[in-house]
C-alpha cells in the first residue's frame, strides 16, 4: 500500500541480526582504511605535542631549568684570589693580599633571628635591625660581615650560634697607610679596583677567583661538597716610585699645608734620563685602607687629573723655544718698558718690580713678564705652539695612571690677538704638574722628552719579573737641540742665585729652576686678585741633573707667590734626597755633618732610628757668581739607615772625628738666642744645635741682626734670618 512500510520477510530479518552481530563485516574496504588513518594521525599529534615539549623543556628552556635546578640543590661561594702585590723600587710592598675570614650565614638553620640579631650586631658594628634582615626569609645562604679582623671571627665563634659559618677571603692591604695612596689607588669589598693603579690593571692584578660548589639537601641544609676550585693569584708590578723618597716628599708636602692651609698641593719628582717617578704626591689624601670614608676631592690626583695655568714657570717653555730657534742669545739686552707693555688695546704690567733693560738671563732670574712677551713674539705662532706640543703639553703623556687630563691648549686658529703674548708669560694655557715635570725634565735631559712612567716591571704569579712594556708611544724625542738646553740650564742657576727662587737653594748643590705665580679665573671670568696657584720647577744639579721637581700649591692662604711658598718646599725635599741617593754635592767646599749623624753612623741602625733631625752644614766657599754660600740647610727630618749611609758614601762628605759638645736637636721648644757679634760660622753652628735654619740676608763678617729676636720661643726646623 501505498505510504505503508513494507515489512522484511523472514529472510530479511535473519540478515538484519547478522548484521548487527558481525558489524565489521558489513564494513567496506575504504572505511577501514580511512579509520587507520585517522587513528596513525591522533597517534602522530600525540608524539608530536610530546616531541615539542621535550624540545621546550631539554633544549629550549634548558639554561634556564639548569640554573633553577642548580639554586635549589647547589650552592656556590666565590673565593677571591691574591692580587698581585704592588712593590716600590726597592721591593718594599706598598700593596698586598692577606687571608682574612669572612661571615655569612644559613638563615634556615637560625633559630630565633631577633635573639641571634642583638648578639651578633654589636661584635660586627652592625645595627640590630639590619643583622635580623639578613637572617630572616627563606634563602639559604646571606653574607653577615666580610673580610673581618680574626679577633672579630673569635668572638662570633664564642656565641656557638647555628647557621653561621666562616669562609677564608683576601683582603687587600695597604701597609704604608696614605703613603702614594693616590699612585696605588684602592679595591672594594669585592676586590675590585676603585682608583689610581689598582683600578688601571684590575683585570691583571685580580687573577681568577675559585670557587666552592656543595650540594644541598631538601631543606636546604649542606649535605656535600661536590667542587673547589682554588683562586689564582694576579700579576704584581714594580714601581719606580721610591719609598724613602716618597715620604720625603709627602712629609714636607704636609708642612706646606699646615703652614698655608691651601685647597691643594702636589708634588712630582722625576729622573730626567728616564721618565721614572721617583715620587708623586697629592693633598688632600686618603687611606686606602678605608677609600670608603675618603672624601671625594681627596681621592682625586691633582697631579694627573687637573690643570692649572703655569705662570711664569712656563717661560722656560717660552725661552727653549726661543733659543732652539736662534731668535735670543743669553746675554741680548732687552728694554722691558719700565713695567707697562701694550699689546693690541691690552696693557700688560709686571708681577714685581718694574723693569728697565736686562739682559735675557736676567729676564728670567727676574721672571719680566714683558721680556718674556717681547721674545715670544719673536716666534710664528705655528712654530711656537708647535714648540710647546713636542714638550707635551696638550696632550696626555701617556702614565698610566687613571684619569690623566691632557690640559688645556688652544689651536692657533682659535687664539686672539693677545694669546701669543699671554701664553708666553704663562696665561691662557692649563697645565698639569706631571706635564710640567716631564717637560723641565726634557731641558734637564739635554733636550730629550722622555715620557713619565711609574711602571718599572711586572711580577708574574709564579714569581717571575717582566720589563713592564710601555703604551706603543715612543719612550723619548728630542724637542730643542742640546745646545740650546744646555744654555738654558746655566741661565736657570740664576734664579735661585740672583731672581726670584733664592729659597730653592740646596746647600753644596747647585740648583736651576723658575718660580711662577699665576692667578686663577673666579666666577666671573677674570682674573682674581685674592686666589692664586704658587709653583716651582727645577732639577738638581744643575750641572748634571738628576732630579726634577716639581711643587704646586693651589690658593695658599697668607702668602702666595711662587718664590716664599713653593720653593722652600723644593729646597727642603731636594737636600734629603740627594743624600739618599748619594749625589756628590757639585758646589765648592765640602759638606760637614752634625753630631746627630756622626753618632747615627758611630753607633748603628739602633741610633739612626732614635736620632734627631740630621742638619748639614757647607763651609764657605765661592759660588759660580762670586757669592757666598749660607752655612746651614734644613735638616732631613727622621733620618733611614739608607739616608746615612748614601751620604756617607758622598766623595765630598767630611765627618768630624771629633766629639761634639753641643746637646742633641730634641723636638722640644727652644729659646732663640743672641747671634750678636758672632761670626756667621759660629752663628750657624749655633742654630743647628738647637735644629734651626738659617737663612742669610747680606754678605758681612760678623752677625749684626737676626729675626727672631733673641729670647723668642722657637720650635726645630723653624727658620732664623741672619743679617751679617
Amino acid at each position: 500500500m501505498t505510504g505503508r512500510r513494507a515489512f522484511p520477510g523472514r529472510a530479511g530479518l535473519r540478515r538484519l541480526r547478522r548484521a548487527r552481530r558481525h558489524p565489521r563485516a558489513g564494513a567496506t574496504p575504504q572505511a577501514r582504511h580511512a579509520r587507520l588513518i585517522l587513528l596513525a594521525v591522533a597517534v602522530g599529534l600525540v608524539l608530536l605535542t610530546i616531541g615539542a615539549r621535550c624540545l621546550q623543556l631539554q633544549v629550549l628552556r634548558r639554561p634556564a631549568l639548569l640554573d633553577l635546578a642548580r639554586s635549589q640543590q647547589e650552592k656556590a661561594i666565590t673565593l677571591d684570589p691574591h692580587r698581585g702585590p704592588l712593590l716600590d723600587r726597592n721591593g718594599k710592598e706598598l700593596a698586598l693580599s692577606l687571608d682574612v675570614d669572612s661571615i655569612f650565614a644559613d638563615p634556615a638553620e637560625v633559630g630565633d633571628p631577633a635573639v641571634a640579631a642583638r648578639r651578633l650586631a654589636p661584635i660586627l658594628g652592625i645595627a640590630p635591625a639590619e643583622v635580623r634582615a639578613r637572617l630572616e626569609g627563606d634563602r639559604h645562604f646571606a653574607w653577615l660581615k666580610r673580610k673581618v679582623a680574626p679577633d672579630v671571627r673569635r668572638q662570633v665563634e664564642a656565641l656557638d650560634l647555628r647557621g653561621i659559618g666562616f669562609v677564608r677571603e683576601s683582603r687587600r692591604y695597604y701597609p704604608k697607610r696614605n703613603l702614594a695612596a693616590h699612585v696605588l689607588g684602592a679595591c672594594g669589598v669585592d676586590n675590585q679596583g676603585l682608583a689610581g693603579l689598582e683600578f688601571a690593571y684590575d683585570g691583571a692584578i685580580q687573577g681568577t677567583p675559585g670557587r666552592i660548589l656543595f650540594l644541598r639537601d631538601g631543606r636546604g641544609g649542606r649535605v656535600l661538597d661536590r667542587a673547589r676550585t682554588e683562586p689564582k693569584a694576579g700579576a704584581g708590578f714594580v714601581l719606580t716610585i721610591d719609598e724613602v723618597i716618597q715620604h720625603i716628599a709627602e712629609r714636607e708636602l704636609d708642612a706646606a699645608v699646615a703652614a698655608f692651609s691651601p685647597a691643594g698641593a702636589c708634588v712630582v719628582i722625576l729622573r730626567p734620563q728616564t721618565g721614572e717617578i721617583l715620587a708623586l704626591a697629592s693633598r688632600p689624601t686618603f687611606d686606602p685602607n678605608a677609600f670608603a670614608d675618603a672624601r671625594e676631592e681627596a681621592r682625586r690626583d691633582r697631579a694627573v687629573s687637573d690643570y692649572y695655568e703655569p705662570g711664569s714657570t712656563f717661560k722656560v717653555i717660552t725661552a727653549s723655544a726661543a733659543l732652539d730657534a736662534g731668535r735670543v742669545r743669553p746675554d741680548e739686552r732687552i728694554w722691558c718698558e719700565n713695567g707697562a707693555y701694550v699689546v693690541g688695546r691690552h696693557r700688560f704690567r709686571e708681577d714685581h718690580t718694574p723693569f728697565g733693560e736686562l739682559t735675557f738671563t736676567e729676564v728670567l732670574a727676574k721672571s719680566s713678564n714683558i721680556g718674556a712677551i717681547k721674545v715670544g713674539a719673536r716666534l710664528q705662532p705655528q712654530e711656537f705652539i708647535d714648540y710647546i706640543r713636542g714638550f707635551g703639553f696638550g696632550r696626555k703623556t701617556g702614565i698610566e695612571l687613571p684619569g690623566e687630563s691632557p690640559g688645556m691648549l688652544r689651536d692657533v686658529r682659535d687664539w686672539s690677538g693677545l694669546s701669543q703674548a699671554s701664553i708666553a708669560m704663562g696665561q691662557e694655557i692649563g697645565v698639569t704638574p706631571l706635564q710640567l715635570a716631564a717637560a723641565i725634565g726634557a731641558v734637564a735631559n739635554d733636550g730629550i722628552y722622555a715620557r713619565p712612567h711609574v711602571l718599572a716591571a711586572t711580577i708574574t704569579p709564579d714569581g717571575r719579573r717582566l720589563p713592564a712594556r710601555g703604551n706603543g708611544e715612543a719612550r723619548e724625542t728630542r724637542v730643542i737641540s742640546a745646545a740650546a738646553a744646555a744654555t738654558l740650564r746655566t741661565m736657570l742657576e740664576s734664579v735661585t742665585i740672583d731672581g726670584t727662587g733664592k729659597a730653592a737653594a740646596v746647600p753644596g748643590y747647585t740648583v736651576a729652576g723658575k718660580t711662577g705665580t699665576a692667578q686663577k679665573v673666579d666666577a666671573t671670568g677674570h682674573y682674581s686678585h685674592n686666589r692664586y696657584v704658587a709653583w716651582f720647577a727645577g732639577f738638581v744639579p744643575a750641572g748634571r741633573p738628576s732630579l726634577v721637581l716639581v711643587v704646586m700649591v693651589d690658593e695658599p692662604k697668607g702668602r702666595f707667590h711662587g718664590g716664599e711658598v713653593a720653593a722652600p718646599v723644593f729646597s727642603r725635599i731636594a737636600l734629603p734626597v740627594v743624600q739618599y741617593l748619594g749625589i756628590a754635592p757639585d758646589r765648592e767646599g765640602p759638606l760637614v755633618f752634625d753630631r746627630p749623624l756622626r753618632a747615627a753612623l758611630r753607633e748603628g741602625p739602633a741610633a739612626s732610628r732614635d736620632s734627631a733631625p740630621v742638619f748639614a752644614a757647607v763651609r764657605r766657599g765661592a759660588t759660580r757668581s762670586g757669592r757666598d754660600l749660607p752655612l746651614l740647610a734644613r735638616g732631613t727630618g727622621e733620618t733611614s739607615d739608607d739616608v746615612l749611609r748614601a751620604s756617607a758614601r758622598s766623595d765630598d762628605a767630611v765627618i768630624d772625628p771629633g766629639d761634639d759638645p753641643r746637646p742633641d736637636v730634641s723636638d722640644a721648644a727652644v729659646t732663640m738666642p743672641d747671634l750678636t757679634g758672632m761670626s756667621l760660622r759660629q752663628a750657624s753652628e749655633m742654630l743647628a744645635s738647637l735644629g734651626i735654619t738659617c737663612r742669610t740676608m747680606r754678605s758681612g763678617s760678623r752677625v749684626t741682626g737676626q729675626e727672631p729676636n733673641p729670647g723668642q720661643v722657637m720650635r726645630p726646623g723653624s727658620l732664623c734670618a741672619v743679617a751679617y
